[in-house]
């Protein structure tokens, strides 16, 4: 064996004259290692994407995950973020932690967020958010009417003020002078707050229930001549289920309004919370000019009809 051969040849068993072609395989071959060392070295951590692991994902680690898309959906810089990630979580239930996220949302700085917010935690069933939907009374009327109705789902009725001065609206012909007298001056309302509580948002997040799109759509309309009447509309239907016999007097009252969307619900409000004293009342509509005011009286009539003891 020639003692003065190549270490490279030794070790790979080729040619002396062969070292350096190898030498610089080699060479090449740890700065491509390297390279690619560096770059897993900078990639994002695995385990902050869940979809790069293999095989199922652990339901801890998802649960983990979901609350924090919700979180950041909260704190996200875009209103529309914000409304969104609060209606999913009112969709969870009564559980602690999606309560208090959504409580959360009552402080946030845009008023339809706080409007979202007062509206899920009454979806939710969130009883233990009742003190702060007190509170929320306090802001302005598109929040407060909001956590008022909210307050009534959770089967609070301290806040009962509210839907009656948005059903009496502006006209001064009210039935209990001595009643509005009486009311806590904090939470009168002023003729331009009483017409935000028929704003828009409003209608959209309630709905007239069971009244069917046309009448949905006639709100609407009625609302670019008369802005109180979506307003006017809910609170009828939440007056329907008010036991206090103030509310009955002021929906009999309520079926003069000059919106007929308002006179088709208080009708059907008045078919379940009225008696045998309030059909002759509801007569006068079945010759009404409009006919959603029609059927909806005569329904009314025929429904109390049918509760007449035998």
């Amino acid at each position: 064996m020639n003692k003065n051969r190549s270490l490279t040849a030794v070790d790979t068993g080729h040619p002396a004259n062969q070292s350096v072609p190898m030498t610089r395989r080699l060479v090449l071959t740890s700065l491509a290692q390297g390279a690619a060392l560096r770059a897993f070295s900078q990639s994002p951590p695995v385990a902050s994407g869940l979809a790069s692991r293999e095989g199922p994902v652990p339901a801890g680690s998802l649960d983990v995950t979901a609350w924090e898309i919700l979180g950041q959906g909260l704190d996200d810089g875009d209103v529309e973020h914000r409304k969104r990630a609060i209606a999913a979580l009112g969709t969870i239930g009564p559980a602690t932690k999606a309560v208090q996220m959504v409580e959360k949302g009552l402080q946030d700085k845009d008023t339809l967020v706080r409007q979202t917010a007062a509206a899920s935690l009454g979806q939710m069933d969130a009883k233990e958010a009742i003190p702060h939907l007190r509170a929320a009374l306090d802001d302005g009327p598109e929040v407060s009417f909001t956590a008022a109705k909210a307050l009534w789902d959770l089967g609070d009725t301290s806040a009962r003020e509210i839907f009656q001065q948005v059903i009496e609206g502006e006209r001064k012909d009210t039935p209990g002078k001595m009643h509005s007298a009486m009311r806590d001056a904090k939470r009168r309302l002023r003729p331009a707050q009483l017409a935000l509580m028929g704003a828009k948002e409003a209608a959209g997040v309630f709905g007239p229930a069971s009244m069917g799109i046309d009448a949905v759509e006639e709100v609407m309309k009625e609302s670019k001549k008369d802005s109180g009447a979506p307003g006017r509309t809910v609170a009828a239907g939440i007056l329907a289920k008010d036991p206090d016999p103030y509310a009955l007097t002021l929906l009999e009252w309520a079926l003069g309004d000059n919106s007929s969307a308002v006179r088709v619900a208080v009708a059907k409000a008045l078919g379940d919370r009225g008696n045998q004293d309030t059909i002759p009342k509801l007569a006068p509509l079945l010759t009404d000019n409009r006919h959603a005011v029609r059927y909806m009286a005569a329904a009314s009539i025929i429904k109390l009809n049918l509760k007449r003891p035998a």
